[in-house]
């Protein structure tokens, strides 16, 4: 609430008086368009890192945040199906990544096995969509220039600069992505297990396999058939980690704890300082902790 507010000053601040007011909704993506806007103005952040992005309900100050908004860039109703309403009758022009025709979009996963990832099928609709996609590099690559392309519509004076910001960060998002692969190849083979099913892009980008998740990657409740078909998995003693998340449920930690090493990992870097370092250290970080917990 506090980066919210602080941001809202930026905004009403004479030295960015002249930059678009433009709203984010995830952590991932606000480090994104900051990374475009660098040096012009600051994008606000509409959920901070406590905000489950599958389900809330639109806050007062959110909502003047997108009522006064020139542009929305957004992952879309597949991650936040709550905001689509107020964003649908925001006056501002909206972006929404996972509807770019460039994105990679995988189905959500319901079965797990040993045999790989599942084929890839871009003719599911949205509610069977994984919403996590910018856990592949290569969508935020692809996504970079319909951002620049997006801010310089509503603010053509600038529109060099965001050209030359996107060139800059595109460099640096394909170091990132072969720095991540150099990372993770001594650990390719391995399998884990992870609680919710965030990271489906992750891997498939980096060729890893989770084995099984705990809870789906739409958000919701895992039931006692999930939490048996986990426990039957870990017991074949081939799971070296099980990631979990920040928010994830203690009691289910403490219940697997025993019989595997727990790691977590945090999908929207909810630990990190928001701003253009945010997106390469979480996707960098991701990767650390992964291959640290599965050489072990």
């Amino acid at each position: 609430m506090k980066r919210f507010a602080i941001a809202l000053m930026l905004w009403c601040s004479p030295a960015m008086a002249d930059a678009p007011r433009v709203v984010t909704d995830i952590a991932p993506v606000h480090s994104l368009v900051s990374m475009v806007m660098e040096g012009i103005g600051e994008p606000v952040l509409l959920l901070n890192g406590s905000s489950n992005p599958h389900g809330g309900a639109l806050r007062p100050s959110q909502a003047r945040a997108l009522a006064g908004a020139d542009t929305i860039i957004w992952m879309g109703a597949g991650l936040t199906p709550w905001l689509a309403d107020p964003v649908s009758h925001s006056k501002a022009q909206t972006l929404a990544l996972l509807a770019l025709p460039k994105t990679k979009r995988l189905p959500l996963r319901e079965e797990f096995d040993d045999h790989g990832h599942d084929d890839h099928d871009h003719g599911h609709g949205d509610d069977e969509i994984d919403p996590h996609a910018w856990l592949d590099p290569m969508n935020a690559i692809n996504w970079m220039t319909a951002i620049a392309s997006q801010l310089s519509d509503i603010d053509p004076s600038n529109a060099e600069r965001y050209t030359q910001n996107m060139e800059g960060a595109l460099t640096a998002l394909t170091t990132l992505s072969h720095d991540v692969e150099t990372i993770l190849t001594p650990v390719r083979d391995f399998h884990f297990a992870v609680d919710h099913d965030a990271f489906h892009y992750f891997e498939d980008r980096f060729g890893m396999m989770a084995a099984i998740a705990h809870s789906s990657g739409d958000g919701d409740k895992p039931g006692p058939q999930r939490m048996r078909a986990m426990l039957s998995r870990l017991a074949e003693k081939d799971i070296k980690c099980l990631f979990v998340e920040p928010d994830s449920s203690q009691r289910m930690i403490a219940r697997l704890e025993g019989m595997v090493r727990v790691a977590r990992l945090d999908p929207l870097g909810t630990t990190l300082q928001p701003g253009p370092g945010l997106y390469p250290a979480l996707i960098k970080g991701m990767a650390t902790d992964m291959a640290e917990c599965l050489s072990q």
